[in-house]
């Protein structure tokens, strides 16, 4: 490999996760295997109607439907999600995030910005958002070669949530 830049980004985001789990684990979150996952659960408007089916889920986090059913069942376990069959197709079960749940996404969330601040430290509003630029940049050109097995175009993966309310946080760990 001629350039490097491809290893150093992956140990850049396994440290970061590494990080980011070592923060959690400080704050007595250990068992939160998905936090990713009740994140966006997080983001999503509270009503049971609006709640996410499964497959849905695996659609906003670019994940294997198997992949997202396995951390429902851990997550559901621990008690930080619940599922509801829908009212207009008993087939399907919508996925709704708990208070417990919204609990540890609060605290969490202060360990990620811990881990964000240092990891950025020394570096100015302007390479930050550039940062951010240059990444998302990179996210959607390894989508257009299989990175996403989605065929819609990618959303911002720090941006909104597609479906608000409005968004409490600044940044989130999407790596973890």
């Amino acid at each position: 490999m001629d350039d490097p830049s491809g290893l150093l980004l992956h140990q850049l985001m396994r440290a970061h996760h590494n990080a980011c789990t070592a923060a959690l684990n400080a704050l007595g979150l250990r068992d939160i295997g998905s936090p990713r996952l009740l994140l966006e659960l997080f983001r999503l408007p509270d009503d049971p109607d609006q709640a996410p089916t499964q497959k849905e889920l695996a659609d906003r986090l670019h994940s294997a439907p198997p992949t997202i059913a396995a951390s429902l069942k851990v997550l559901e376990r621990q008690g930080y999600v619940e599922r509801r069959t829908d009212e207009k197709d008993t087939r399907r079960n919508r996925i709704s995030i708990t208070r417990k749940g919204r609990d540890a996404i609060t605290q969490g969330m202060d360990a990620f910005r811990q881990v964000d601040a240092h990891m950025y430290a020394g570096f100015t509003q302007e390479e930050r958002a550039l940062m951010r630029q240059l990444h998302s940049r990179m996210l959607a050109n390894l989508y257009q070669i299989g990175g996403d097995k989605r065929q819609d175009p990618p959303h911002d993966p720090l941006g909104p949530p597609t479906d608000p309310p409005p968004d409490p946080f600044e940044r989130k760990c999407r790596t973890c």
